[in-house]
């Protein structure tokens, strides 16, 4: 049965659910920009772009922080009854965890142009090496991806419940399935590291950790997602 449960009838719910939404898109164009990043530094090699990109991402992560703050206003106002305003407040901290999750990886891949070196000549010695790069990648896309998700599952919150829990719990596959790619990766990379020196094998270590914590956020979200559908069933 599908659940049509609509709990924003009034103009401070309206509106305030609109902020919500808007935050969630800015938060998947960091995620995006963040995709955009990693093929430019581990596919195309390219410095310049890269650093670009960096900017970029941290310039749309003030955009969806700004979102928050005016959400949490909306419900300080007094938007939405108190028993849902603790939950939907989580959500958008959840968001913007996932949104400074992209912001400090892309600052840690900023951190040493020389990482960009070292796979490029371990590539040399080693073509199977190319497989970190390829990785890295793959795991961005997959994060994009679930990010999308987690939009559509807040999307549906107010209008379908039944709908919003599956896409959370589309989620959480989501999520499990690009652990067991970051784990296959981390195997790669240890499996390349004589080929490398230890700060780049660090360095690309933390990377991976970082891309992997974007979707792990995104399912702490999706979880309170989960929670907000089953409260408004009852």
């Amino acid at each position: 049965m599908l659940i049509g449960f609509l709990p924003i009838g009034g103009k401070k719910e309206k509106e305030a659910f609109s902020l919500l939404k808007r935050n969630a898109g800015e938060v998947l164009d960091v995620v995006k920009k963040f995709e955009e990043m990693i093929i430019a530094s581990f596919s195309e090699r390219d410095i310049a772009k890269t650093e670009a990109l960096g900017r970029k991402i941290s310039d749309l992560e003030t955009n969806a922080d700004r979102s928050r703050r005016k959400f949490t206003s909306a419900l300080h106002k007094g938007a939405f009854l108190p028993v849902f305003r603790g939950d939907l407040s989580r959500v958008a901290e959840r968001l913007d965890d996932v949104a400074d999750a992209a912001e400090e990886t892309m600052r840690v891949i900023l951190l040493r142009e020389k990482l960009f070196t070292a796979l490029a000549n371990a590539e040399k010695k080693r073509k199977s090496t190319k497989v970190v790069g390829e990785g890295l990648v793959k795991m961005a896309g997959l994060t994009t991806k679930t990010v999308e998700t987690l939009k559509s599952a807040l999307d549906m919150m107010m209008s379908n419940v039944d709908a919003a829990n599956e896409k959370a719990n589309e989620v959480e596959k989501l999520e499990h399935e690009l652990d067991i790619i970051e784990q296959g990766l981390i195997n790669d990379l240890y499996e390349h590291e004589k080929l490398l020196d230890p700060i780049s094998v660090m360095q690309l270590k933390e990377i991976i950790d970082g891309i992997g914590s974007i979707s792990d956020r995104a399912e702490d979200a999706s979880d309170v997602i989960t929670i907000i559908s089953y409260s408004f069933k009852i």
